[in-house]
């Protein structure tokens, strides 16, 4: 028997596409095994770039679907002569939201992922630039002005987990590296972060998961043995059991998963 024709999946918007494409593999992810193929056609602003797309589509291969988010209403009007099933994320929604809160959408393209409200996005530029100063200790004179420090062993996932915490949500995330001398004996908190026992937060990862991630980046070191994970992941588990700091374990978690625990955790 013939494999099921692998699907195509087309991403259209009139602004960078990540939405669709976050909406469109959120959705796919609860069909197991599919592999589907990805074609992102972001920035579509007129009928005749999306005609020609629509030709694209119905040469093949099929079967396919589109995702689109068009903020623009004749553009999504033309959805209607799309060749395949179409997800249209804003007809599907707008016109509910109008009903709800009394008055027309703008339609303006580009909002969701561009500058728009400037406070916000030069908060999320401010942030980041703080979050690569404080990548792995490298600063800590103004570490004060963290609202959240992530502690762990190094490579439990501590530096994207900063990075997506400003990139997306304006926060300033630093993160510091404890290492086997930060944890020797009765050491206590660094100096640095004795001021911020409110905002400090221990990741603990599993030692074999640990040392799979380690493996991949140093292969066959002692960095990445099994006997060394297990060493430094039990005297991390001493260390914050001992100064009283809130842990998040992350072994089985997604950045993204952990950034939303350690907001809600932030309340």
């Amino acid at each position: 028997m013939a494999e099921p024709a692998r699907p195509q999946v087309y991403l259209l918007s009139d602004g960078t596409g990540i939405t669709a494409e976050t909406l469109a593999r959120t959705l796919l992810t609860q069909f197991d095994g599919l592999q589907p193929g990805w074609h992102l056609r972001p920035f579509v602003r007129s009928e005749e770039h999306l005609e020609d797309i629509f030709e694209r589509i119905r040469s093949g291969p099929h079967p396919a679907l589109v995702v689109a988010t068009f903020a623009d209403a004749t553009l999504r009007a033309q959805l209607r002569d799309c060749p395949v099933p179409v997800l249209d994320i804003f007809s599907d929604h707008l016109d509910q939201l109008e009903q709800v809160f009394g008055y027309k959408a703008e339609s303006v393209s580009g909002r969701a992922h561009g500058i728009g409200d400037v406070a916000r996005y030069d908060r999320r530029i401010e942030a980041l630039n703080f979050t690569l100063a404080h990548d792995d200790g490298l600063a800590t004179g103004d570490i004060g002005h963290a609202e959240v420090v992530l502690m762990g062993v190094s490579r439990s996932g501590k530096t994207p987990t900063c990075l997506y915490l400003a990139m997306n949500y304006g926060m300033f995330a630093a993160n510091y590296p404890l290492i086997p001398e930060d944890l020797a004996g009765e050491t206590r908190l660094p100096s640095a972060l004795r001021g911020l026992r409110g905002r400090l937060l221990g990741m603990v990862i599993s030692p074999k998961r640990l040392a799979h991630i380690r493996e991949s980046r140093r292969p066959g070191s002692r960095y990445a043995s099994l006997a060394q994970c297990r060493q430094e992941c039990l005297a991390i588990d001493e260390f914050l059991y001992r100064e009283r700091i809130p842990r998040l374990e992350v072994t089985h978690l997604s950045v993204e998963e952990i950034a939303s625990r350690v907001r809600a955790q932030l309340g």
